[in-house]
């Protein structure tokens, strides 16, 4: 996939999969109804073979909301979600520059991220979207006890 489609299907994901982004005010999600994504997944990512590694999904009731952050590395601190949604069975987190206590980054640059996930038992299914990268990176891991 080219550069320029690959940045477009970024771009519509993130104008989907953020309402806040485009000046609506999404009801928070209720974590009743994210109740099978609660706790904290430990990820391996196995797509594309040179992205190997081991990625942390934590997915809280944060006093009524559901809040969520991700840590790409045990390097790295976790960063918290900007954007959780809920769309059928998929659990839509986006991550933007804003994002708490730093934004994700890439070569030093600040970068969105889409993560969406799917519960499939007890088994998160995980694709990522990365600002500016032409792969979706993939990879599915259980719940921690």
């Amino acid at each position: 996939m080219g550069t320029r489609r690959c940045a477009l299907l970024v771009a519509a994901s993130l104008a989907i999969a953020a309402p806040g982004a485009r000046g609506q005010n999404p009801a928070p999600l209720n974590p009743a109804d994210a109740k099978s994504f609660l706790g904290v997944w430990v990820i391996e990512m196995t797509e594309p073979a040179a992205f190997k590694g081991t990625h942390t999904i934590r997915v809280w009731d944060n006093r009524g909301t559901v809040a969520a952050s991700l840590q790409a590395s045990p390097n790295f601190p976790a960063v918290e979600a900007t954007g959780v949604y809920r769309d059928g069975n998929m659990l839509v987190l986006t991550l933007s520059h804003d994002a708490k206590p730093h934004s994700m980054q890439e070569n030093g640059v600040p970068i969105w991220v889409v993560v969406s996930a799917v519960v499939d038992g007890d088994t998160m299914k995980v694709a990522l979207m990365l600002e500016r990268s032409q792969t979706i990176k993939r990879g599915a891991g259980k719940r921690q006890n």
